[in-house]
Parts: structure tokens; sequence; C-alpha cells
């Protein structure tokens, strides 16, 4: 009956052990350690096998032999064991670094060839009485008690440093140990039943199916590695000090039509099939219409890049125009030396934030990730959370800078800008963190704390009574193409009972014509209920006149720089500003004056008849009180010159 159980055992191992090396793995020493314990496991089965068969025929053989024979199936035990442990807690060992893993590992190699030793040495018996047969004495009782340690260690491990390890990989371990517990215990009481070996086989099992079948970490789409993989194998990378280079494919579509959705899903089936061909790098499915290969041989980074240039070329170009296919354009993003980044962590915010701004229009189809990309992105990083944190402790404030009525002759209105004050009492310039504010996402709930603090400011001190008839406020392009937009900014007004008629919403023109629709839709009904617009930076980036026909706006600001090119006297920008201010007049529309710094602009903007100045030549943004008396002051004066 017991050599039954050990050839069940054997099939079990056998067939796990070609399913793992057929399969196709990330060389992650996790993987490389449990393939190792197959093999050692396999080894024991055989060696169970064997004693019995020794046993059974010890007639025809020297007693020594069949004892060396089963001691050498007890010291199987022990090496299965250490193997169990060091796969256990491979990944401890990257946690705690190479010094404290090779003591670790010296300690438990000492005490397992120490274990080896006293196996070898106590005395063995065995029993056979033509139908139960077992071991017995010293040496397999300390074999017993050496294993015992082992399970022991690998439970402790699990435990006290579980927050190192995958809660997966925990349960399994648990379940692993409690079998081989069980029928060691089983066994030990009754010796009669030889099931430790086969105990191993089921563990094995159970790490197979539960954390170490290589197709867990294949997509099912294409066949590569999938994303849910890709940390893993980067941390591992990582924690190895291994130098390595990546390079991510990736398609640009210029709209969501069904025919290039199809076109889309075509390139990336073809490419997915010649990647196959590719044997210099790990490939990665990310899922998201892009491939990440990974290269631990950095030299075959460009060569790899070439095979798939080729590849592409060659199946647009093909001779036989029957088999000719158009692919979308591969777009490659290059990171030469993955040393850039600290960690698997970054390394993924990197791939995960990186994308050219210019990719669609470039006239390469490369991007190469330097140190000084890295750079960027770590300050960006710690700008928005610098941003996050000036949220949460009440620290982001709004400065408001004057603007000059030329036909009143009095601050009629006011534009609210955001300042982030820092700790250490110093701000975080607009220009730093606008851009990361908008990029990342976080520009929306920004806006919505700047505008409950203007709303606030509007209704505690009334400014209407000051002569103020307009706060500008700004809008983003996000904002505005949100469709809860309009009903939240109502319910705002409503809620801090403001006259909708004195808050003007600054635009910034965009590039993008859906979202110009977007907000042109949005801007339509928060004019229904009284809110005005303004035009902001008109003369820069994406000018169009169309956004003055189109959009309700009425007021336009040039921008500072066109501005700046008037008063340097060049010719082009000097009949840019007249047309737009005469064009604008001419179609009830009012124009601002940005960034005027002297008496002299001021002057001569003055006569070019804009009807509203707004720079540091009165006044730089300013703190509420310090406005509140700004206008008490300037107001007064300049209503009786």
């Amino acid at each position: 009956m017991n050599i039954y159980t050990q050839v069940c055992g054997l099939v079990i191992i056998a067939m796990l052990l070609f399913f793992y090396i057929k399969q196709p793995t990330m060389g992650l020493s996790s993987e490389r350690k449990f393939k190792f314990t197959l093999f050692i496991i396999l080894g024991c089965v055989l060696l169970d096998i064997a004693s019995c068969y020794f046993i059974v025929k010890s007639r025809r053989y020297e007693e020594y032999v069949v004892i060396a024979i089963c001691k050498l199936y007890l010291i199987s035990l022990h090496c299965v064991a250490f193997s169990a442990l060091g796969y256990a807690i491979s990944d401890i060992f990257e946690h705690l670094g190479s010094a404290n893993e090779k003591f670790l590992g010296v300690c438990y190699q000492i005490f397992c060839i120490i274990g080896v030793i006293i196996t070898v040495y106590l005395p063995l018996h065995y029993y056979y009485d033509g139908q139960t047969l077992y071991t017995y004495g010293p040496a397999a009782i300390a074999t017993y008690f050496f294993v015992s340690v082992y399970i022991l260690s690998i439970i402790i491990a699990a435990t006290t440093l579980k927050n190192h390890l995958k809660e997966k990989k925990i349960y399994a371990l648990y379940l692993w140990m409690a079998v081989w517990a069980i029928s060691a215990i089983i066994q030990f009481l009754n010796p009669k039943l030889l099931i430790v070996s086969f105990a191993s086989c089921i563990g094995a099992l159970i790490m197979y199916f539960e954390l170490e079948n290589p197709q867990s970490s294949l997509s099912r789409r294409t066949g590569h590695f999938s994303s849910a993989v890709i940390h893993e194998y980067l941390e591992y990378l990582y924690q190895t000090k291994q130098n390595f280079s990546a390079m991510r494919i990736s398609f640009q579509t210029a709209g969501e039509s069904s025919d290039e959705n199809k076109l889309l899903r075509q390139t990336i089936e073809m490419l997915s099939d010649f990647l196959f061909s590719i044997d210099t790098a790990k490939i990665f499915d990310t899922a998201e219409g892009y491939f990440l290969l990974i290269f631990e041989n950095t030299d075959f980074l460009e060569s790899t890049k070439y095979q798939i240039s080729t590849y592409f070329q060659a199946v647009e170009n093909s001779s036989d125009v029957g088999n000719a296919v158009t692919l979308l354009r591969p777009f490659y993003t290059i990171i030469p030396d993955c040393t850039i980044s600290e960690d698997a962590d970054e390394l993924m915010m990197l791939l995960a934030n990186y994308i050219p701004t210019n990719k669609g229009n470039s006239s390469t189809n490369e991007v190469v990730v330097t140190a000084e990309t890295m750079k960027n992105i770590r300050r960006q990083k710690d700008i928005e959370k610098l941003v996050i944190e000036a949220m949460e402790n009440d620290r982001v404030e709004v400065h408001y800078q004057p603007i000059f009525n030329i036909a009143t002759n009095t601050f009629s209105s006011a534009e609210a800008l955001v300042r982030i004050k820092l700790i250490d009492g110093t701000y975080l310039q607009p220009n730093e963190f606008i851009p990361v504010a908008e990029s990342s996402g976080r520009i929306i709930p920004l806006s919505d704390a700047i505008y409950r603090s203007a709303l606030s400011f509007i209704k505690s001190y009334h400014v209407e009574r000051l002569g103020i008839q307009h706060i500008e406020l700004n809008l983003s392009v996000k904002q505005g193409e949100s469709p809860t937009f309009t009903t939240k900014i109502l319910q705002l007004l409503e809620d801090y009972q403001i006259n909708p008629e004195i808050i003007n919403l600054e635009i910034t023109e965009t590039s993008s014509l859906r979202s110009k629709e977007r907000l042109h839709e949005n801007m339509k009904k928060l004019e229904e209920h009284g809110l005005c617009f303004s035009l902001d930076d008109f003369g820069s980036g994406s000018s169009n006149l169309n956004y003055i026909i189109d959009m309700p706006v009425s007021i336009v600001k040039l921008d500072k720089l066109l501005s700046d090119e008037y008063f340097k006297n060049s010719e082009k920008a000097k009949a840019i500003v007249n047309a737009v201010i005469e064009m604008a007049h001419s179609i009830g529309i009012k124009i601002v004056a940005e960034g005027i710094e002297t008496q002299e602009e001021f002057d001569t903007m003055k006569a070019l008849g804009v009807d509203y100045i707004q720079g540091f030549f009165f006044s730089k943004p300013l703190p509420e009180h310090e406005f509140l008396k700004f206008i008490q002051n300037n107001n007064l004066k300049y209503m009786y010159q």
C-alpha cells in the first residue's frame, strides 16, 4: 500500500516539473528556488521508493547498503525542508539585504549540515514483516526534530515578517506546512504509514496552483507576461542590483472611431505575434495598448528596436500588394539606463506619467528618457505632494490683484490668484504647481478650494460696496469640460448667497476643439444665470478669433508677451494689438492689458483705448486684508482725481 502512495507522489511531482519547465518564467529568485525545491522533492520521493524496495529485498543486499539507502532518504528530507525554507524566505532575504541574507543563509546551512551529520552518525533500524515496513531509531527521530525546526522556522518567518510577504504566499505556506506537519505527526505516531514524502508533493502542488503557476503571469490576450507582474519583476531587478534598460512601444490614434480602434487592435495583434521571435528581452503586455520590453543585457536594446522597426516597414511595404497591411505608427519610449530610478515604484511612476506632449506632432518616433527627465518628474511629484499637504492643512491662500477701470478711474475688479504657502512661510510659485495640478488631476479639488475661499471673501466683506463689480476666478479646461461643473458652481453661489453677476470666469484658450465645445455648452448655461466670462492670454498659444466669436466672452485679456512685444516696437505686435482692440470694441467686448509695469506702458495702453489695466504698475496680487486696504485707499483717491 505504501509504495502506491509514493508512486502517486512521484507522478504528481513529475507532472509539476514538466509543466513548470515548459512554461516561460521571469527568472525571479523565488521561481528558481521553487524549481530547485521541486527537483529536491523528486529526489526525495525516488529515494523513498528506493528505501522501500531495499527494505523489502533486504535479504539480497548487505545490511549497510539498506541502511545507507534509508539514511539517504532521511537526508533528502533534510534537503527538502532546507530548500522549502529557502523558497519561503526568498522575499524576506530581498527585504533584509545581502549582509543579513548571507548571515541567515549561513546559519541555516550550518544547521542543515549538522542535521545531516547527526542523521548519518546515529543508528537506524528498519522493520519488514512481509506487508508492513518502516524505519525507526535515533536517526529517524533526529530527522523528525530537524524537519520540525524547519517547519517552525517557515511559520515564524511568514508570521513575523508578513508585511514583506505576499498575502497569497503566506496563506500557501501555512497550508503547505500544515499538510507536512500533520503528515509527519501521523507517521511519527504510526510509522507504518509512510506519507511524509507524499505530503511534500501535495505541498508543492499547493504552491504551484496558489502561487507559482506560470500561466497566471501571462496575458490571456497575447500570451506575453501580463501587467500584473511588471512591478514584481522590476522590484527583483532593483533588489538584485541588476543593470537593465527598458523600451515601451505605444501607438497613437487621432480619434475614437471604430475604424481606428480596429486598426489599433490589428496592430497590437500583429506586433504581439512578432514579439515572440524576440529572445533578448522580457516582454510585458500592459493591456493598455502598449508593450514594455525589459532588457537585462542593455546591449540588445538598439538592435531589438531596429528589428521591430524593420518588421513594421516590411509589413507596410510588402512587394505583394495583397499582403501589404496598414499599421499604426509605433512610438518608442526608451530608458537606456534604469539606474535613473531608485526603485521599481519610481520606474513605474515614470512609465505611467512620462508621456511626451509632442508625441502626435513630433518628427521623430521616439523619446529617450534621461536622468534629467527623472529629476523633473521627481520635482513634479514633490510639488504635487506639497499641493496635497497644503490643501489638507489649509495652506491654500487666495490673493487678489486689482484691475484698474479707465472709464471710472477706479479699481472695479480683481483677479483671484491661488498661492500655496509652505511650512517655512514662503510661497510656491503658481507656474510651478498649476501645470502639475492640471496634469495630475489635482486642479479640480484645488479650484474648488479657491472658489470657496473667494466666495467666502466676497460674502464676508461685501466687496461690491467698495466699488468692485467683478471678481475673476480662473476656470481650468478640466473643470469646464465636467458635466457637473455648472451644477456645482451654481450650488456654491446659492450656498454663499452670492449674486452671480459679480463672478467673472476667466478661461484660457485651448487647442482642443472637443474641449471648446464642452466648455461652450457649460458657459452658455452659466451665462443664462448671470455669470460673465473673459478670455485670458489672448495672443499667445493657439490664438483663434473663433474663440471670441463662438464663446460668450465679454472681456478679452491681452497676453503679457504680446504687450511686451508691443513695447519693444515690434511692428507686427503693434498691428495685432491695434487690430484686436478695434475688433473687440466693434462687437462690444472690452479689453484688459495685462502685465503693465511702468507709467509709460500705462499711458500707452490708455491711449490705445484699452478698457482695463492690470499689472505690477498698480499692485502685485495681495492677501485679503491688504487688498481691502488697497481698494479703500485707492478707489477714493482715483474717484476724486
